[in-house]
């Protein structure tokens, strides 16, 4: 059940037998809706999540300060 009481639409049998078969998740590098990296591909995966968390530094003049209570 879902939050709103509705019953899942998830497959969760097909999921489980897909992980236990290990089963390449279809990706085609033509297609430019596929995404930015192969998924079957561990190194292309863990580049891009090394550079998609990557957090620019900040300028010297860019601290904030937080008011104080009393």
């Amino acid at each position: 059940m879902t939050i709103s009481r509705q019953p899942g639409k998830t497959d969760w049998d097909r999921i489980h037998r897909e992980v236990e078969m290990d089963s390449p998740i279809p990706y085609d590098a033509n297609d430019p809706d596929e995404g930015p990296y192969d998924p079957n591909d561990d190194e292309a995966v863990e580049r891009f999540h090394t550079e998609a968390n990557r957090v620019p530094p900040q300028k010297a003049g860019d601290t904030r300060k937080v008011a104080k209570t009393a």
